[in-house]
């Protein structure tokens, strides 16, 4: 018996549409050398048709297999020049869905290309196999900052992940968004007062899924604009080897957006930083929204705040030294779970063992971010 009564039943113990297959889970589709690089090939997973093809790099792509225009089977078609093309009226598509070519309209729009956007699943190649992670489609619209290096050592830079420096060290690249958001919004009046460091204080709570967090506080305990709010978080904060994701709200009503970053070792001096924001769009217009958000708000932000925490990092000094004349408090029992994870990562990799099975890594259909 399932858990939920609403939920109807095939047969005693078995809720309807389970005998078609468990979504949100990566499946074999193919082996590799069944996909040509030339040519699509059809198949048919979880009750659905699905398209596999090569781009031009070899790398393999999973659609819906059936075209948006006229929903003739895309596997049909041909690839040319790493596309997808229709074979009925042309139309032309990248392995993430995206309508590149609609035919008889050689300057169609942003708007008429999202239109004729195909399903796509994310995809990966591994081990002989073309693996598809078959769920429920999410559009995401990803927005990149350049890639950084800092002159810190990796586990260093990791601990500059923890969840409440922000409200101190990032005091005013906050309020500069929080006025930057209030005139984007055209404003009247007087813009949001910057309350001193002086009168200001941190206070720590837990919060759903994010571990404990920092908020900043009037010296009465009157919550302030830190620059973002409290939302929940489905997932792992941190995900081995060195991945920080945090949700963020710049204010009330806004759309919530994750900001990715991964830190890569280089060696023992110095550690290479990916970072990027993404947030859900289902339209043309809502992703050029999002686009002039990131440019007037987010991506000052961004840069101002990894300008500071790069900063922290290189002062730190080195590791060792560090690590030896720490005294830690309680809100830092975060990172210190982060840092064991680390070490025990690493004691059973020596010990010819991977990681434990319950430890959370990142999958590519978790991070919000087109295969």
């Amino acid at each position: 018996m399932s858990d939920r009564q609403d939920v109807p039943e095939l047969v005693r113990g078995v809720p309807r549409g389970l005998e078609l297959g468990l979504r949100n889970y990566w499946y074999p589709v193919a082996q590799s050398e069944e996909l040509a690089a030339d040519k699509p090939i059809g198949t048919h997973c979880l009750n659905e048709d699905l398209v596999l093809f090569r781009d031009k790099q070899g790398t393999p792509g999973v659609l819906y297999d059936r075209c948006p225009h006229r929903y003739v089977k895309l596997s049909s078609g041909r690839v040319l020049d790493g596309q997808l093309q229709c074979a009925y009226h042309g139309l032309r598509y990248d392995r993430g869905g995206a309508c590149t070519l609609i035919p008889w309209e050689t300057d169609a729009d942003a708007g008429q290309l999202f239109k004729a956007r195909a399903r796509s699943y994310p995809c990966v190649e591994l081990g002989g196999y073309v693996w598809a992670y078959i769920g429920d489609p999410d559009r995401f619209v990803h927005f990149r900052l350049p890639t950084d290096e800092w002159g810190a050592n990796w586990l260093l830079v990791i601990d500059g992940g923890d969840a409440y420096h922000a409200v101190t060290l990032h005091m005013e690249s906050q309020y500069h968004e929080a006025v930057a958001r209030y005139l984007g919004a055209g404003g009247e009046g007087t813009a949001p007062k910057l309350t001193p460091l002086e009168d200001r204080r941190v206070k720590i709570v837990e919060t759903d899924g994010h571990g404990l967090r920092g908020i900043s506080v009037d010296l009465e305990g009157n919550m302030l604009d830190h620059g973002h709010g409290l939302d929940k978080f489905k997932g792992e904060r941190f995900n081995l080897p060195g991945l920080v994701s945090n949700v963020l709200r710049p204010k009330a009503g806004d759309a919530a957006y994750v900001s990715r970053l991964f830190q890569v070792p280089i060696d023992y001096h110095r550690t290479r930083l990916f970072r990027y924001a993404a947030w859900r769009a289902e339209t043309a217009e809502e992703r050029e929204r999002l686009a002039r958000h990131f440019e007037a708000v987010v991506k000052p932000r961004q840069l101002k705040t990894g300008a500071e925490d790069r900063e922290m990092a290189r002062v730190a000094g080195d590791l060792v030294e560090s690590r030896k004349n720490e005294i830690l408090f309680g809100p830092d029992r975060d990172m210190m779970r982060i840092r064991r994870r680390l070490a025990a990562a690493f004691v059973a990799q020596q010990d010819s063992r991977r990681a434990p099975a319950d430890e959370p890594t990142p999958t590519p259909a978790s991070l919000a971010f087109p295969v």
